[in-house]
Formats: structure tokens, sequence, C-alpha cells
């Protein structure tokens, strides 16, 4: 009897290799954050993309005056206030300083970002809590939760912007249910640090540049 030979697909990744990937940030149906970001790596679970200085991206006009202005702190709650009421607008927010390359795990309720300088030095890992992501053909929606960690490359690690996290609770940005889904994973990415797990234990002194060829990604 003939014997039937079995094909094996190789699972198909999330995003494009090499495509344009458009990361959100999306809350009460509307998009407070656009950014377009190069697909490194990736497979069915997971990609790992890059942002570097240079590429357009769109942000609540709050959130860019607080890159720029004198009171940055004030100008950050200002932006989760009109974030809360719906009353933010976008603008035109040019990605400037430094180069983030970030793992985005499916289900996860953080990112890692691996920050780079303008030579291309590790500055910090950077742990953003935001809601899962939910993909799209050509990139992803989530939700900044407003709360880091920022993980030295020494090891050492520390909270970042925890009053910004207690008054997104008071506004409802973050609901009981999602705070509870964050204390969670605030225990799991610390384990993750500890225990030098994943890009934690990846050699710091390794360094990171955009290839000169590669074109600056784009908002469609």
């Amino acid at each position: 009897m003939a014997r039937v030979s079995e094909t094996i697909t190789a699972p198909k990744p999330l995003l494009p290799l090499g495509s344009t990937a458009v990361r959100r940030d999306v809350f009460a149906g509307r998009v407070w954050t656009e950014s377009p970001t190069r697909v490194l790596r990736g497979d069915e679970q997971s990609v790992t993309t890059a942002i570097w200085p240079g590429v357009r991206t769109l942000a609540s006009k709050d959130f860019i005056a607080s890159k720029s202005g004198a009171d940055a702190a004030a100008a950050r709650v200002s932006s989760l206030d009109s974030l809360a009421a719906g009353t933010f607008e976008l603008g035109d927010w040019i990605w400037r300083w430094r180069s983030f390359v970030t793992d985005v795990v499916d289900g996860r309720w953080f990112t890692v970002t691996r920050m780079y300088d303008q030579a291309g030095a590790l500055v910090c890992w950077y742990v953003n809590f935001e809601r899962p992501p939910s993909w799209r053909p050509a990139g992803w929606d989530t939700m900044d939760l407003a709360l880091d960690l920022v993980v030295e490359p020494d090891g050492r690690w520390s909270w970042k912007d925890e009053d910004e996290y207690a008054h997104s609770r008071r506004l409802g940005l973050v609901t009981p249910a999602e705070h509870a889904a964050v204390a969670r994973a605030r225990e799991e990415a610390v384990d993750q640090v500890e225990q030098r797990l994943g890009v934690f234990g990846q050699d710091p002194g390794a360094s990171w540049l955009p290839d000169p060829a590669w074109p600056l990604p784009e908002l469609a």
C-alpha cells in the first residue's frame, strides 16, 4: 500500500518579518497613540519590534506637552484627565533620543523594551504594564496602564510612575479586574528580572542600532 506523506506546515508568525506593524493605545473605542514599528522577529505567540529616532507617531497633545514643557509632571496628569474625559486631541510626535526594541507576547500584561542610546549601548530594560495585545493584520491594539518597571544593566530595578497608576485607578482608567491582573503581572516581571529569565538574561553589553538601509516605519 502506498505511503501517504504528511506535510508539516510551519507556524505562521503573527506579523510578517520586516513589515511595518502599528501599535495603538485604544481606550473607550478611541485611539490615544499610534506608533509604526519594524517587525524584527516573531512567531505565532509573540513579536519583537523596533522604533528609533526620526519615526513619526501620533500621541495626545497633552502627552506631547509633557515631553517638552516645563512642568512635565502636571502635563502627564493632565493627559490622564483628558483621556478619562474623552477630550484629548492627537498631534504629531517625532520619536527621538533612543531606540526601542520591544517584545510583545500574546496574553501578557506587560511588554519588555530594551532602550538603546544613540551609540547603540543599552540604557535599561523597561517593563511597560499594558493590556494584552489585540492583534490586527497590520499591528496590534493595547492600552498603557501607566505603571512601569525600570531595570538597570547591572540588574537593579525600581518602580516608576506609581503615582500616575494610582491616579489612573481613581479616574477609572484601570478597572479593578485590570488592577488584579497587573498585580499578578508585577510578580511575574520581578521574578523574571531576579532570575535573569528571557531578555533579562541577555548580555547587557550587546549593542543595537537600526540598519541604515531600513526605511523609517510610517503610518498609513
